[in-house]
């Protein structure tokens, strides 16, 4: 067996491997679906570690450190569904197009991903199948049944950033992404205004206009007023800081979730 071969993704998945999705509060009917892209950093038995480091499989190119505890924290909060991805997103990255280099990156922040190297057709296939259409999958189910139990939903994508990029400094606090649908965006930007002592990131770091396909996917096409929110990571270290965020964003969200205005289906 080559290098290669020893990190296949494997055709299922091994009893002793996580579920792709977590699904939170599936019966629950508060018109917010709360969404996170990169909540896990797990990996398949089978694949032996991607052929990574321990160093590595936990540092932000593996996942979104902090993310599932926020979105966890809100869903508990306010009883809503949240739907979480569980495996790494350098096995594939379910925010972004299969067909883009970024959705099984060779290199990911400088490191070389191993098992990543000269992909074939049939290892893309089973990668796809196995954790980018389930979650997608169940984002659609979920959508799908809270619009049919009434307005909305508001769909909500919880991420966390690193402090520094290369030679970029992210002075942000939290980010607030947004694309053509503004309406969420800037109601929570308003929001989050209260707090003055947190520099806040209105498409920054990143931009929704070409970093944001989930929320595009499921928020834009189908008229759903949608965010995305990055907490900086250094900020999420602790269970207090945690904690703490899940009360601002508690506090900046809550007022929201029942605005008519939101909760209307409009197309940008």
């Amino acid at each position: 067996m080559d290098a290669q071969n020893s990190y296949a993704c494997p055709e299922a998945l091994d009893e002793r491997d996580p579920a792709p999705v977590l699904c939170l509060n599936g019966a629950a009917t508060r018109p917010v679906l709360l969404i996170a892209d990169h909540a896990g950093n797990a990996v398949p038995q089978a694949m032996n570690g991607l052929g990574l480091g321990v160093g590595d499989s936990t540092r932000h190119i593996a996942w979104d450190p902090g993310a599932a505890a926020v979105a966890e924290g809100l869903a508990e909060q306010w009883q809503a569904t949240a739907v979480l991805a569980q495996y790494s997103r350098l096995i594939v990255d379910p925010n972004r197009p299969l067909g883009d280099a970024a959705a099984m990156p060779e290199i990911s922040d400088g490191t070389p991903i191993p098992a990543n190297q000269d992909l074939g057709a049939e290892e893309r296939r089973r990668r796809a199948e196995l954790f980018y259409f389930p979650y997608h999958n169940t984002i659609d189910q979920e959508i799908a049944r809270l619009r049919q139990a009434g307005p909305g939903p508001l769909v909500v994508s919880i991420h966390s950033f690193t402090p520094d990029y290369g030679d970029e400094d992210r002075p942000w606090h939290v980010g607030i992404m947004s694309a053509a649908d503004r309406r969420l965006a800037e109601a929570l930007l308003k929001s989050l205004a209260k707090f003055e002592d947190f520099a806040v990131g209105d498409n920054q770091p990143y931009s929704g206009v070409n970093l944001g396909y989930t929320l595009r996917l499921h928020g834009g096409a189908q008229g759903l007023a949608s965010v995305q929110i990055e907490i900086r990571q250094d900020l999420l270290t602790e269970d207090n800081d945690t904690a703490l965020w899940i009360d601002i964003l508690d506090d900046a969200l809550s007022p929201l979730l029942d605005d008519p205005a939101l909760l209307a289906v409009e197309f940008f």
